[in-house]
């Protein structure tokens, strides 16, 4: 004779006495899967309500602010950028991001790291291109960061010491060894390597401020990301031999008069979207 099967319709108080402990056990375990697999349902018509209202909804896309998920397609190494509500499927499809886009009117857009870091601008107090001095209309329209960065390397031994695996120690060459490529399954290099980062300008750096919400919130998004710290952040900017520009992101105060050799603020990289 077939085992009596619980069900919610059975009258417990008659036949739950005359249930076996295996009985009540199997009826819990199905009870249990049944509400995990409706609450699985649930969820993802609400993930698939929230993107089709995202998509429908030009207000809600305007939450982007002109900021984007961007990343080298793991296949053949051509880049892209979406919105934040759909990188987490890309990521668990194994696709690996670059940072964050940073549209920008009448600039070529830019691209911000996922990860930033506390150090000093360099070991020596020495001017590479001080033509902004502390002229903060022309550090305003200031957007040369990967021309500047560029010939700051140059200048490396000058700058930052003899010993060339020290120099990551200051923030110009920190984020010019930034690196978020990888190989993919076909041994292929994909994503944007060292040496294609640069350490932005006081424009740039603006930039990045006046997104600083929607940038964090595409990277809080990214596997391994890290915020926008709301402190002080170095540009590759010079005001002078001894200083250069740093910007708060905080509040916006800028100053050109942030001491190379012996001040602390955050290094965050950016690169070009090609």
């Amino acid at each position: 004779m077939a085992e009596k099967v619980l069900t919610m319709e059975d009258d417990w108080g008659a036949k739950g006495a005359q249930a076996t402990g295996a009985q009540v056990q199997k009826f819990l375990k199905d009870q249990i899967k049944s509400l995990h697999d409706k609450d699985v349902a649930l969820q993802n018509q609400v993930d698939t309500l929230s993107n089709n209202q995202l998509e429908a909804n030009p207000q809600l896309q305007a939450a982007t602010d002109g900021c984007f998920v961007t990343y080298h397609r793991k296949s053949d190494n051509w880049p892209l950028a979406v919105p934040y509500w759909k990188w987490a499927a890309l990521e668990a499809a194994g696709e690996v991001a670059d940072g964050v886009l940073v549209l920008i009117d009448g600039q070529a857009p830019i691209i911000v790291s996922p990860t930033g870091t506390q150090l000093k601008w360099s070991k020596n107090a020495i001017a590479v291109n001080a033509d902004t001095g502390g002229d903060y209309n022309k550090a305003y329209v200031d957007y040369s960061g990967k021309t500047r960065t560029a010939a700051i390397m140059a200048k490396g031994v000058e700058l930052f010491g003899e010993e060339e695996e020290t120099w990551t120690q200051f923030a110009p060459a920190w984020c010019n060894a930034y690196d978020r490529s990888y190989i993919n399954d076909d041994g292929e290099t994909v994503g944007i390597g060292a040496g294609q980062w640069w350490l932005p300008s006081i424009a740039e750096l603006i930039t990045i401020w006046k997104h600083k919400y929607a940038i964090n919130l595409c990277l809080s998004v990214i596997s391994g990301a890290s915020p926008l710290v709301e402190s002080w952040h170095w540009s590759s900017t010079e005001g002078s031999a001894t200083n250069a520009w740093r910007l708060y992101l905080n509040d916006g105060s800028l100053y050109y008069w942030g001491t190379k050799a012996t001040g602390s603020g955050y290094g965050r990289a950016v690169a070009a979207f090609h």
